[in-house]
């Protein structure tokens, strides 16, 4: 009675036949794919629980501004506290943070040049 064919016996009988350079390549390739699948999904994981940790923890009152010290973080994980910032708010008003205090709206209707096109608020 005959086998039935095997993908991998076929595989592995090729394998040997090949030159040993080849043959190290495909015993380098292989973990190395699957270690880089792994980085790549754990990366995923990573990002999206930061993601949802991140919406979690910004409590903000009625208005939708966030309140407290502790939820204003910079680009790039900087943990420091915002001293003055401008940026224009979801409905297009350009609003001014100070350090401790609610942001306020500015009375801009021509705002400076080098605030045009800068982030996503209200493009």
């Amino acid at each position: 009675m005959d086998q039935p064919y095997s993908l991998w016996a076929d595989w592995l009988s090729k394998f040997h036949t090949w030159p040993e350079f080849i043959q190290a390549l495909w015993l380098v390739a292989i973990p190395v794919t699957v270690l880089g699948l792994a980085w790549l999904a754990l990366r995923g994981l990573r990002d999206l629980i930061v993601s949802l940790s991140r919406r979690d923890h910004g409590a903000s009152d009625d208005h939708g501004e966030p309140h407290g010290h502790g939820e204003w973080r910079g680009h790039g994980g900087w943990r420091g506290h915002l001293i003055y910032g401008v940026y224009q708010d979801p409905q297009g008003r350009w609003m001014v943070y100070r350090h401790g205090r609610k942001p306020q709206e500015v009375d801009w209707t021509n705002p400076p040049p080098e605030l045009i096109g800068r982030g996503n608020g209200g493009s």
